[in-house]
């Protein structure tokens, strides 16, 4: 009575309710560890709403049990049936049999089942295997076709990367890049060369040091590299000099007599325009000058 409500101690509706409620939880709990295989089930808020739902999930599951067990009897007694028309007949006309009690959708079935078991290589076929068989080959399928059209496209790579070399291969053996017929004789001209400035190095060694020798003795100031500027600007104005005049005897011959008789004749030249220009500038004197009257 421990379980019971102070109000159930007054009203015997109520004592019998609680009764029955508790019947029920206990029922509910020992199916809850069956299900749980002895395990404390998760916690759960207890009132009459889960207490119903629990006894219809209870009543549902001990029908489904029941159909199941029933079912198994069947198909035990179908095997033992089975078995024994097997002991008494030959399998081939058990098989017929079979097969001529099966309806077209059951052929039909059938034929699929043993296809598949085949394929894959089941000889006892589940209906789950078969199923998990049939994703993993899906799965090794689709990564078969991605892998091979990896490959492709890394053959095509190397197709265009072959053509790329045999190309470079074929310029490289043109006559573009063969060595000259006289490569043998600018080889050894290039040794000669190479012989003769090597017996130089030790007099070059020597001319270096006693140069650095005396320019590490004299120390070079502002005022000398200002100087040494002086007289490359001086020697630069020398020399533009020398330009002009050069370029004043432009178009002479190169032979010096016949340059001397063209230079004479130009200095001839020269003098009767003068003299022209002496005259003209008398007449124009005269004529601008006015002249005096006589008296």
């Amino acid at each position: 009575m421990a379980h019971l409500s102070p109000s159930a101690i007054f009203s015997p509706s109520v004592a019998r309710q609680q009764l029955a409620a508790a019947k029920d939880w206990n029922y509910i709990d020992n199916w809850l560890s069956t299900k749980f295989n002895g395990k404390t089930p998760p916690p759960f808020e207890r009132n009459n709403d889960t207490l119903k739902a629990l006894l219809a999930l209870t009543t549902l599951n001990e029908t489904a049990d029941e159909e199941r067990e029933l079912l198994a009897r069947v198909e035990a007694k179908a095997l033992q049936d089975l078995q024994a028309k097997e002991k008494a007949e030959p399998n081939t006309q058990l098989l017929d049999s079979i097969e001529e009690c099966m309806t077209r959708e059951g052929n039909t079935s059938l034929e699929a089942l043993s296809n598949l078991s085949v394929t894959l290589n089941q000889g006892i076929p589940d209906v789950e295997k078969l199923g998990r068989s049939i994703i993993d080959l899906q799965v090794t399928t689709c990564s078969v076709e991605q892998a091979s059209e990896r490959v492709s496209i890394l053959e095509k790579h190397l197709s265009n990367e072959l053509d790329t070399i045999n190309s470079l291969i074929k310029d490289l053996q043109s006559d573009s890049y063969q060595p000259s017929p006289d490569l043998t004789k600018q080889t050894i001209d290039y040794q000669r060369k190479t012989k003769a400035l090597a017996s130089k190095l030790p007099e070059l060694r020597d001319r270096t040091t006693s140069l650095s020798a005396s320019l590490g003795s004299r120390k070079v100031t502002i005022q000398d590299v200002k100087a040494e500027e002086e007289r490359f600007k001086s020697l630069l104005s020398i020399v533009k000099d020398l330009e002009v005049q050069v370029k004043s005897y432009h178009g002479l011959p190169q032979d010096t007599d016949l340059a001397r008789l063209e230079l004479e004749g130009v200095r001839v030249e020269l003098q009767d325009l003068r003299r022209q220009r002496d005259s003209l500038f008398e007449g124009l004197v005269e004529r601008e000058t006015p002249r005096r009257g006589r008296s």
